[in-house]
C-alpha cells in the first residue's frame, strides 16, 4: 500500500513538473511572438513599420498591390507651434484614416507613411485618402489644425518591394514639388532624385498590374 502511494505521489509530482515546464514554454513562446509583433509595428501609431510593410509585401506580392507613399505637408508648423504632443496627435489621426485603405498601411518614420493598396481603382483610392488626411484635427486645447498630403503611387515591381517603394517615393517627390497632390510613377520622368516640370502622367494611362481592372 505504501509503495503504491509513493508511486502515485511520484507520478503526480512528475505530472506537475511536466505541466509547469509546458506552461513556461508557452509563456516564453508567447513573449517571443509578442516581441516579434512589436518589431513589426510603429510604437506611436500602431501601424506597420518598414519591416512590417516588407513582411506584408511577402504575403501580398502575388496580388500585385500598388505601393503608395504619403508625405504630410504642413506638419512641421503644427509641431513647432503647438508642440510635439500635438504633432503626435496629428500623426495618430492620420494613421487612423490610413487604416481605411483596402490593404496594409504603415508609418515609415517622421511624417511619412506608406501603404500596399489592393483597391481596384488605386487612383481614386489615393484621392480619397488625400481628402481624408486633409480633414481637420481638433487638439485638446480646442485649436483645430490640418495638414495635407503629397501622395505617390506605383504598381508592383518585379524587382521587389524596395524597388516599388522607391518608385512610389519618386512619384511622391514630384507630387510635392509640383503641388499636384497625387501622382503616379512614370519611369520616363521620375528618376528617384529630382522632379520633372513636364506635364504630369495621367494615372489611367499607366499599365495596370495583373488583377487590377480599369
Amino acid at each position: 500500500m505504501t509503495n503504491h502511494l509513493l508511486t502515485g505521489l511520484l507520478l503526480v509530482a512528475a505530472l506537475a513538473v511536466f505541466c509547469w515546464d509546458q506552461y513556461r514554454l508557452y509563456a516564453v513562446r508567447y513573449e517571443l511572438a509578442a516581441l516579434q509583433r512589436c518589431t513589426l509595428r510603429d510604437p506611436l501609431t500602431g501601424l506597420a513599420n518598414r519591416a512590417g510593410l516588407a513582411r506584408s509585401w511577402e504575403q501580398l506580392a502575388g496580388l500585385r498591390p500598388w505601393v503608395v507613399v504619403v508625405d504630410l505637408d504642413g506638419f512641421k508648423p503644427v509641431n513647432d507651434t503647438h508642440g510635439h504632443a500635438a504633432g503626435d496627435l496629428v500623426l495618430t489621426a492620420v494613421a487612423s484614416r490610413l487604416r481605411s485603405v483596402h490593404g496594409v498601411a504603415a508609418r515609415l518614420g517622421g511624417d511619412e507613411f506608406a501603404a500596399l493598396l489592393l483597391d481596384p481603382n488605386p487612383a481614386a483610392a489615393s484621392r480619397q485618402l488625400a481628402a481624408a488626411i486633409a480633414a481637420p484635427v481638433r487638439l485638446p486645447s480646442g485649436v483645430v489644425v490640418s495638414v495635407t498630403a503629397s501622395i505617390g503611387l506605383a504598381p508592383a515591381s518585379h524587382a521587389g518591394h524596395a524597388a516599388a517603394l522607391a518608385d512610389a517615393d519618386a512619384a511622391m517627390y514630384r507630387a510635392k514639388t509640383t503641388r499636384a497632390g497625387v501622382v503616379a510613377f512614370d519611369p520616363l520622368r521620375d528618376d528617384h532624385a529630382t522632379a520633372d516640370p513636364r506635364p504630369l502622367v495621367r494615372i489611367r494611362d499607366l499599365p495596370r498590374p495583373v488583377g487590377v481592372s480599369r
